[in-house]
């Protein structure tokens, strides 16, 4: 048969067999367009089942009926049925045949008679659609989870800084109070046990009467005194700092006496 060309292929094209009368174009997939592509290269002549499976699938096993399904999907396209068989035949137990002048292969200038053996078959589009969507969800999972330990390690840092703050807050400071007697001052905690040693060394006892220190501490922890003596030595006249530290067990005369001693 010699019919004037009605189709041009355009393989890498998205919608690739073109008819060049109307300019309607049709999309094949992958392993259509590939069979389609090895008639058009022998167009004239029988090509083996055979044949088309090595080049269109490769070391692929799959059966003779994704060959028949290719040939009539193609055979839809061009306007073709298989009971008509106008542009593609059927050569039982051998192959099938495109008529010359049918299809040409539009981005090449001088179609080769022979095609290379292709050892990787091309993937079709749904195959090439779903490794897309399958990657697309990986990333997307990735970015999920990326997005969830953020937001954990910031959770953990944010309720690390309200514990600091909102401790500092409920941490009870003990206020100072400060007593001049002279010119000699008295601080103390604002707690019952700095105030009872306060009053014995400034009310109830003499061991400071004579003393050099301007200014006493006192101040308790959880088992002890602490008391801080600011004072003018006797040798050189040099403000001297002494800080020491009782049981809160001790006797109160012992701590005025080491204080009048160490002071000094």
């Amino acid at each position: 048969m010699n019919y004037e060309s009605l189709w041009q292929l355009y393989p890498l094209a998205r919608e690739q067999l073109v008819n060049i009368k109307t300019r309607s174009a049709t999309k094949l997939k992958g392993t259509e367009c590939r069979v389609l592509e090895i008639l058009i290269a022998q167009q004239g002549q029988v090509v083996s089942k055979r044949e088309l499976f090595e080049k269109v699938w490769g070391e692929r096993v799959v059966s003779e009926n994704s060959l028949t399904q290719c040939i009539a999907q193609l055979r839809v396209a061009l306007g073709d049925s298989g009971k008509e068989q106008k542009f593609i035949k059927t050569v039982p137990s051998h192959g099938y045949m495109l008529f010359e002048n049918v299809v040409e292969l539009a981005q090449i200038e001088q179609p080769s008679k022979e095609l290379p053996v292709v050892s990787t078959p091309r993937q079709s589009e749904s195959e090439t659609e779903f490794e897309s969507v399958k990657e697309y969800g990986y990333r997307q999972q990735f970015k999920l989870l990326l997005a969830l330990v953020l937001a954990i390690v910031l959770l953990f840092q944010g309720t690390s800084a309200i514990h600091r703050w909102t401790f500092s807050l409920n941490v009870p400071l003990d206020a100072w109070i400060k007593v001049q007697q002279g010119e000699r001052g008295f601080f103390y905690f604002d707690n019952k046990a700095s105030k009872a040693m306060y009053k014995y060394l400034s009310k109830n006892s003499n061991h400071l009467s004579d003393s050099p220190v301007t200014e006493l501490l006192i101040s308790t922890g959880v088992n002890h005194y602490y008391l801080s003596c600011i004072y003018r030595s006797e040798t050189n006249g040099d403000q001297q700092v002494k800080n020491l530290n009782f049981s809160l067990r001790e006797n109160f005369y012992f701590i005025g006496e080491t204080v009048r001693d160490v002071c000094r």
